[in-house]
């Protein structure tokens, strides 16, 4: 509980800042007659333009004297004399007579006049004042129609004559007027008002311009006293016009290339304005500007260039060798317009007689030589002919020249021109300036080359087991595609490529016509004992009627004997490429011998040692010239005694395997062991950077392939399976943890990733722990607010409010600090959440000049902050009037700022001086058991039936403690002067009844004021946030009644 202490401060500019109280007089009275006293002059003016109703203010002059009037009452009548009805009666209470008669009421039948008498409690005068009244109403009916057609062919402007049909009663009528309008109920602009005895009733526009959004011509009714706007008459304003504005362009190109017939799209340029075009009409015209011809047909206007197809084979027409365009609206077309003329393309009709070519050029793809080109037996429009590639369907694929007509007509096909992939004939079409015949004469496109197809393979196996010497079967398998192959040659080479520099002596032929139609292979036959000549290699070509392929494929020339080889591969390596434990992966090479004569393969095996024990075959068969064996990712290395340590590479002919040569196996394996426990804590105080150390609990490391080195620190996208990471650094095996510096960016990673490492790679997996970027506080209170309560000069002490930022989320707690010169001093600190601090009371001012609030967090302060000047407050300082003499009987407390929850009171005290020591009585402590020493009683808006206790002198006896007063809502703040009465409010009232002198009973009715002069309040508030009134000396406001105000 707070108990605060209010110097008085005395509103009294308004009447209207002080409670409303009524005061009522006595009034003395005389002998009794009814009055005679007349009402002055009567008015009213009628704001219903209703028929029959009524609406506004009636009032008249009230009589020179009151003093025997009680009461004027009004009646309707119909003169100034006769009575109809009562209307209504007004209190003679010395203000002038005033009754706002509402909306819609009704008149009597046949009343006329309003009239006024003076009234008492012994009767009415006897005459009145009278006034008569005017019923002002709007015409009941309206026009029954409206008429007008457009006669002029002037786009926005409008000539005709509109019609009027009368109303069928036109009694309350005056005038008719138009109006333009934009829909048939809403009025756009004035147009005329024509009296109600204008016969004929009608007006003429005369080239009258249409107004802007103009869609329709309304009639209204009027009077005196308006327009009918409930019954309007309308009519659609058409604007018929014609177009103005011709098309901006016409283009046309005839797509129908035979002679004397057309056809294409018509192209039409949009009108510069289009806003009533409705389309193009076209037409073949004598020239560009008409007389029109034959209709074309009609193009919509779409507001840009517009189309229109003219079919093809139209005919040309001969007498109207131009192409015009008018521009349409729905009233009809212009009657000029833009033209250009028609011009017919078309081809020639006649073909080149004949075509010829030989290819010279021996390369497959690819043709040369003459091309021979006899010219068409009549030329009639023929100017070029076009010398193309053609398809299967002989349909042009591209261009190889143009021929002028009338010129040599041959043509030679530069050396290494190439073919295209689709052509299959040489085409010849005859043209013009207009393009080519779509039809013309051709040959087919032989090129002439030698075979590209080539055999598939070539198999030899010596079966002359005699050194130096073979014999046996030279397979060779014929071509996929025969189609420019007619047989087979083979030769002896020295190399493995086969070309004709390669060749060193001819084997044999055989031609294709000579296999049997399923055969596969041509086979040569090479007797036994054939001593070879100096060759390494069997060589096999395709062959046709230009020559062999100019490369063949091969095969090695093994002379098999019966002896084992002799010779070792030697520098065998592999390199480990799989990283999981126990797998391997990677390519095993080697060098081969200085002599491979008589090998015929390698084979590559992996083993339990260097002897070959429990051997697994890797590569059975790899063929000399290739040093190479490919072991899959994932191949086992097998288990337990069973584990394969070593790689050995044989070398092998016909016979069988020669010596091996062995390497050790070593498995590189990645990783398996994943930290735990990662953690981090950011201690960079910058937005969007982070720093800190990261640490982690070491997992156990194993012996053997996985066994990790070293730790590598990732910032990652994700805690689980991140896509995007960027490496931090590393940390050697043995130390757990890893330094961030500060100011490292996070951007839009989300988390830390530690992952183990050696040297085959990281792990598959790490372990991750979030990112929170932790920073200082970028926010300030808001509207930071202090008066000094303390009244000792050189002391302060009161609340420190303010509010609290939208986003506290980077808030922990509020430091309070004063500004003492050169230094800060820390007042206190409250947790966010907090918006108020009370500095003591009794606090030492000394040379302090500010009161700070700085939203902080573990990381420090914000860098900025909400700063409040100090003003030692005094009671000299204080607005209040320690001298006046203000006495009334009502005081009340109104709060200046406002209660944000609900403004909860616990004990209200009422001082005599400034100094609160003189207290004013009002709830004696024992009340109600002393009733009759109780002055009077308190009053609170709103009320409660704890109000009493609130006011009670003293201290509860027994320690008690006293009920809670609540407002039970927020209060607002109170302007006086701006405000109505306000929401929250206070107080108490000195006053009893007199009491009666007959028999010691009862009361008199009157009312007993004992007046006081207030110069302090005491409150014992709430200390809940939001339900007190801060202890400012200017935030209560302390209001009393006057009663000569009321």
């Amino acid at each position: 509980m707070k108990k605060d202490l209010f110097p008085a401060i005395f509103h009294r500019s308004h009447p209207s800042l002080h409670v409303s109280w009524i005061i009522w007089s006595t009034l003395l009275l005389g002998a009794a007659q009814v009055p005679t006293e007349l009402p002055g002059l009567v008015s009213f003016y009628d704001t219903d333009l209703d028929l029959g109703e009524i609406e506004g203010v009636f009032q008249f002059v009230k009589a020179t004297s009151e003093a025997n009037i009680d009461n004027y009452n009004v009646y309707w009548g119909s003169s100034a004399t006769v009575k109809l009805l009562p209307f209504i009666q007004l209190t003679a209470n010395g203000l002038p007579p005033s009754y706002t008669v509402p909306a819609n009421t009704l008149v009597p039948s046949s009343a006329t006049h309003f009239l006024v008498y003076s009234s008492n409690s012994f009767g009415e005068a006897a005459t009145a004042s009278s006034l008569a009244f005017t019923d002002r109403h709007l015409p009941v009916e309206g026009p029954s129609a409206v008429a007008f057609t457009d006669t002029d062919e002037k786009h926005g402007e409008v000539t005709g004559t509109i019609t009027i049909t009368r109303a069928s009663s036109e009694s309350d009528i005056t005038d008719y007027v138009l109006y333009w309008g934009s829909s048939p109920t809403s009025f756009l602009s004035y147009i005329v008002a024509l009296p109600v005895a204008s016969s004929p009733l009608t007006y003429d526009f005369n080239g009258a311009l249409v107004p802007t959004g103009g869609t329709h011509i309304l009639a209204y009714s009027m009077n005196a006293h308006g327009l009918n706007e409930a019954s309007i008459a309308s009519v659609s304003a058409y604007d018929r016009a014609l177009p103005e504005e011709n098309a901006t362009s016409l283009s046309f190109t005839d797509l129908d290339l035979v002679k004397n017939e057309i056809g294409g799209f018509i192209t039409v340029g949009a009108a510069v304005d289009e806003s009533i075009i409705t389309g193009y009409a076209l037409y073949f015209a004598t020239s560009s500007d008409g007389p029109p011809g034959p209709f074309v047909g009609l193009a919509t206007a779409t507001g840009s260039d517009v189309a229109y197809f003219l079919p093809t084979d139209t005919a040309m027409p001969s007498s109207y060798p131009y192409l015009l365009v008018r521009s349409r609206s729905a009233d009809g077309e212009m009657d000029n317009g833009i033209g250009i003329p028609l011009v017919d393309r078309y081809v020639p009709q006649y073909q080149a007689q004949a075509i010829s070519f030989q290819d010279e050029d021996l390369l497959s793809g690819f043709i040369a030589g003459t091309v021979e080109v006899t010219a068409a037996a009549t030329e009639t429009d023929i100017t070029k002919y076009g010398l193309y590639f053609a398809d299967m369907f002989q349909q042009p694929v591209s261009l190889i020249v143009d021929l002028e007509q009338g010129s040599y007509l041959n043509y030679s096909i530069p050396a290494g021109t190439s073919k295209p992939s689709t052509a299959e004939y040489l085409l010849v079409l005859s043209g013009n300036h207009f393009g080519y015949m779509t039809t013309g004469v051709s040959m087919t496109l032989v090129d002439s080359a030698y075979p590209i197809n080539l055999p598939s393979q070539i198999q030899f196996d010596d079966l002359d087991m005699d050194a130096g010497e073979i014999g046996g079967s030279l397979t060779v398998m014929r071509a996929t595609d025969e189609s420019d192959v007619t047989s087979y040659t083979a030769y002896y080479g020295s190399s493995s490529t086969a070309d004709s520099s390669t060749q060193v002596q001819l084997i044999g032929e055989i031609s294709i016509a000579s296999l049997p139609g399923a055969s596969t292979s041509a086979v040569f036959t090479i007797s036994l004992n054939t001593i070879p000549p100096t060759a390494t290699h069997l060589l096999a070509f395709s062959k046709n009627a230009v020559g062999e392929s100019l490369s063949g494929i091969s095969t090695s020339l093994v002379d098999k004997t019966n002896f084992f080889p002799t010779v070792a591969v030697s520098s065998v390596a592999f390199a480990d490429a799989d990283s999981v434990v126990q797998q391997v992966g990677g390519s095993v090479t080697w060098l081969a011998p200085a002599n491979t004569a008589g090998l015929t393969h390698y084979s590559v095996v992996f083993a339990q040692d260097a002897s070959g024990t429990g051997r697994l075959t890797m590569c059975a068969s790899i063929a000399i010239g290739i040093q190479s064996c490919a072991i899959p990712l994932g191949t086992s290395l097998g288990s337990g005694l069973s584990t394969f340590t070593h790689i050995i590479v044989f070398t092998n002919n016909g016979f069988g395997e020669g010596p091996g040569q062995a390497i050790t196996l070593t498995d590189l394996a990645a990783p398996v062991a994943i930290v735990s426990s990662v953690t981090f804590v950011d201690t960079d105080p910058g937005t969007g950077q982070v720093g800190g150390t990261v640490a982690w609990a070491a997992p156990a490391n194993p012996a053997g392939a996985s066994q990790f080195t070293e730790y590598r620190v990732y910032l990652t996208d994700d805690g689980f399976m991140p896509t995007n990471l960027q490496l931090l650094g590393q940390s050697a095996y043995g130390i757990d943890t890893f330094l961030i510096a500060d100011g490292q960016v996070l951007g839009n990673f989300t988390h830390l990733g530690v992952f183990t490492k050696n040297a085959a790679g990281e792990a598959l997996t790490g372990s991750y722990v979030a990112v929170v970027d932790r920073f200082l506080p970028l926010l300030a209170v808001l509207n930071l607010f202090f008066v000094d309560s303390d009244l000792t000069v050189g002391e302060i002490g009161g609340g420190l409010i303010w509010d609290e930022p939208a986003d506290v989320s980077s808030i922990t707690h509020y430091s309070i600090r004063a500004e003492c010169g050169s230094q800060l001093v820390v007042l206190g600190q409250v947790s966010v959440g907090t918006t108020s601090f009370q500095v003591p009371s009794d606090t030492p001012l000394g040379n302090c000049s500010s009161l700070r609030v700085v939203a902080q967090n573990d990381l420090g302060d914000s860098q900025i902050f909400a700063e409040r000047s100090i003003e030692d407050k005094s009671i000299e300082s204080c607005p209040n009037v320690s001298e006046h003499s203000f006495s009334s009987s009502q005081w009340r407390l109104v709060p200046h700022k406002g209660a944000t929850s609900k403004w909860r009171l616990q004990g209200v005290r009422f001082y005599e001086d400034a100094l609160c020591t003189m207290q004013i009585a009002t709830v004696p402590d024992r009340w109600p058991r002393r009733a009759n020493v109780l002055p009077g009683a308190p009053f609170a808006v709103p009320g409660a039936p704890v109000l009493h206790e609130i006011f009670k002198l003293g201290v509860p006896a027994g320690g008690a403690e006293r009920p809670w007063w609540s407002s039970g809502v927020p209060c607002p703040p109170y302007e006086p002067g701006n405000s109505s009465a306000p929401h929250c409010a206070i107080g108490y009232r000195w006053e009893s009844d007199v009491t009666g002198t007959v028999h010691g009973l009862g009361t008199t009715g009157q009312v007993k004021r004992e007046g006081h002069q207030i110069h302090c309040v005491e409150l014992d508030q709430s200390t809940v946030p939001g339900a007190f009134i801060c202890n400012f000396c200017h935030t209560l406001l302390l209001f009393f009644w006057v009663a000569s105000l009321f």
